[in-house]
């Protein structure tokens, strides 16, 4: 089983998302993230009418979200709860946090649905 990186989860992500096909379960969330990946990378995510669309890029962003590649993968992957990540420090979150929130619920969500 291939290792996943902050990356190639962005990358399939991506892939994922140029239909740019609404989601209903992207319905309510409005607005932008950016993660910076220590070492690895920045991504932006623009979320508006169940469509995001996302790009490496260092933009601004309403939340922003820093950590270690390997905190990355856990909140992608569904295993790490972003809001429990940033209590401990291990995760930095600057902006809205109501959309970090919002964003934890929808990778939770999509990971189930994948699997």
């Amino acid at each position: 089983m291939p290792t996943d990186t902050a990356r190639s989860i962005l990358a399939e992500a991506q892939s994922r998302r140029e239909d740019r096909r609404p989601d209903p379960r992207l319905h309510g969330i409005s607005g932008s993230y950016r993660f910076d990946v220590e070492g690895v990378g920045s991504w932006r995510l623009e979320v508006r009418d169940e469509t995001v669309a996302i790009t490496e890029s260092t933009a601004p962003a309403d939340c922003v979200i820093r950590c270690d590649e390997a905190d990355f993968v856990r909140i992608a992957r569904g295993e790490q709860n972003l809001l429990t990540a940033a209590l401990q420090g291990r995760v930095q979150v600057e902006g809205d946090y109501a959309l970090a929130q919002r964003l934890h619920g929808f990778i939770r969500v999509t990971r189930k649905q994948a699997a």
